[in-house]
C-alpha cells in the first residue's frame, strides 16, 4: 500500500465517522421519537396511559427479535447493505403508519419499525471497530453514540412543531423522511471494510453462538451492560419522580435537572472514550471500572444525603449521574467489540445489545414496581448501586486472572 493511499485510508475514516454517527442520527430521530409521537397519538385517538405506554414499548421490543440476525449478517456481507437498507426499510415501516388509524395494526407496524432499527447500533458500532484503529476507537465511538441524544432531540424539538402546525401526519412523514435519507447516505457513501478474515474458518450460526457464550471473559461485561443500561432507562423514566415526589423539587426544575443528566451524557459518552484512548492508552476496563466506581458513590450520595444538602449539589449529582450512567455506553461497546472474535465482532455486539434491550424494556416497570413495594426509592436505588458494584467487582476480577494466565502463558514460552 503506497503513502497515498494510507493518507487516503487515514481521511476517508473521519468521513465513515460522519457517516455513521448522521445514520444513528436519523434512526434514532424515529426510536425516540415514539415517545413525543405517543402523546400526540393520546390525543388525537382518546388512548390510555397503558394504550399509549405499548406505543413505546412496540419500537423497544423489535430489536430483540433482530439484532442478532442482522449482526451475523454484517459479519459475512459487510455492514453497507445491512445498515443503509435497513434503515430505509424502517422508514418505509413508518410511513405505513402514516396509512392507518387503527390501534393493533399501529403496534404491529412500530415493532417491525424496532425490527429493522436492529440494524443500526450493532452495525455504527461494527464500522468505528473495523475503520479505526486502537489510538482513535474511543473517540470515534464516543463521537458517534453523539447520535443518539442528538436524533432524540432533534426530534423532541421539531415533532411536536409539525404536530401542531401541520397534523400527526406530517410528524410521521417528517420520520419516514429522516430514516430513508439515512440509510440512502450510508448506501452511497459507506465503503465496507474486511477486518482479519480467515476464508478457512468458516463457522455456522449456532457455531457463533456458542463461541460467544464460551468467551468467559464477556460475562463480566454483558453484566455491566444489563445493570448499566437498567440505570440509564432509570434515569430516563423515574428520575423526574424521585425529585418531585422525595425532595420536593418543582416538576420545572425536575425536568431541567432531567436534561442536565442528559446532556451530562452526551459528554460522557465522548470524554470517558476519549480518555480510554490517552490516559490509558487504548485500556478500555480501567476506565469502566472507574466509572462504575463513581457512579455507586454517585447514587449514594443523591438518594441517601440529598435531603440535606443544597440545590446546586444536587445539580451537580444530576449532572454526574448522567455523565457516568450515560456516558458508560461508549466505553462497554468498545471493550465487547474488542474482546470479540474478530470473525464476528458485528455478532457479539449484537448479542450484548439485544441482553441489553430486554432490560431497556423491563428495568424502568421493575423498579417501579419496587419502589410501589417499599414505598421508597431508597431500597431499590440501594439494590441497583449493589448490582452495578458486583459488575465492577466482577470485572476486576476477570480481568487480573486474564493477566495471570497470559503472564504464566509468557513464562512457559520463555
Amino acid at each position: 500500500m503506497n503513502l497515498h493511499s494510507i493518507n487516503q485510508k487515514h481521511t476517508y475514516k473521519w468521513i465513515i465517522l460522519f457517516i455513521a454517527t448522521f445514520s444513528q442520527t436519523c434512526a434514532t430521530f424515529v426510536t425516540y421519537g415514539m415517545g413525543p409521537l405517543a402523546a400526540f397519538y393520546q390525543k388525537q385517538y382518546s388512548l390510555s396511559q397503558f394504550e399509549t405506554g405499548l406505543i413505546v414499548s412496540a419500537v423497544n421490543i423489535g430489536p430483540i427479535f433482530s439484532m442478532l440476525i442482522f449482526g451475523n449478517l454484517m459479519d459475512k456481507y459487510g455492514e453497507k447493505w445491512v445498515v443503509g437498507i435497513g434503515s430505509i426499510l424502517l422508514g418505509i415501516n413508518v410511513l405505513t403508519a402514516y396509512t392507518t388509524d387503527r390501534y393493533v395494526l399501529l403496534l404491529i407496524i412500530l415493532t417491525f419499525v424496532g425490527i429493522w432499527y436492529g440494524t443500526a447500533q450493532p452495525g455504527g458500532s461494527s464500522a468505528i471497530i473495523k475503520w479505526f484503529p486502537n489510538k482513535h476507537r474511543g473517540l470515534a465511538m464516543g463521537i458517534r453514540q453523539t447520535g443518539i441524544p442528538i436524533g432524540g432531540a432533534l426530534a423532541s424539538a421539531f415533532l411536536p412543531y409539525f404536530f401542531y402546525r401541520y397534523g400527526l401526519s406530517s410528524a410521521i412523514l417528517a420520520q419516514a423522511i429522516m430514516a430513508i435519507l439515512g440509510g440512502s447516505i450510508f448506501l452511497i457513501f459507506y465503503k465496507d471494510q474486511t477486518m482479519n478474515k480467515n476464508p478457512k474458518e468458516q463457522y455456522r450460526f449456532m457455531e457463533k453462538i456458542n463461541k460467544i457464550k464460551n468467551n468467559s471473559e464477556l460475562y463480566p461485561v454483558f453484566f455491566i451492560g444489563i445493570t448499566m443500561v437498567s440505570l440509564q432507562l432509570i434515569i430516563v423514566a423515574h428520575l423526574m419522580s424521585y425529585l418531585t415526589n422525595t425532595l420536593q423539587i418543582s416538576l420545572n426544575l425536575s425536568g431541567v435537572l432531567l436534561s442536565l443528566s442528559l446532556v451530562g451524557g452526551m459528554f460522557g459518552r465522548i470524554i470517558l472514550a476519549w480518555l480510554s484512548d490517552t490516559i490509558f492508552k487504548g485500556n478500555r476496563s480501567r476506565p469502566l471500572q472507574l466509572t462504575i466506581w463513581l457512579t455507586v458513590v454517585t447514587i449514594v450520595c443523591l438518594v441517601f444525603f440529598s435531603t440535606s444538602i443544597p440545590i446546586w449539589l444536587i445539580s451537580l449529582l444530576c449532572f454526574l449521574l448522567g455523565f457516568l450512567g450515560i456516558g458508560w455506553f461508549s466505553l462497554f461497546i468498545v471493550l465487547i467489540s474488542e474482546k470479540s472474535n474478530p470473525d464476528f465482532i458485528g455478532l457479539t455486539v449484537s448479542f450484548a445489545l439485544t441482553l441489553n434491550q430486554i432490560f431497556i424494556v423491563i428495568s424502568p416497570s421493575l423498579f417501579g414496581i419496587l419502589v410501589d413495594y417499599f414505598k421508597s426509592y431508597k431500597i431499590p436505588f440501594f439494590l441497583l448501586a449493589l448490582f452495578i458494584f458486583i459488575g465492577g467487582i466482577w470485572l476486576r476480577v476477570t480481568e487480573r486472572k486474564s493477566f495471570k494466565s497470559q503472564d504464566v502463558s509468557v513464562s512457559t514460552k520463555n
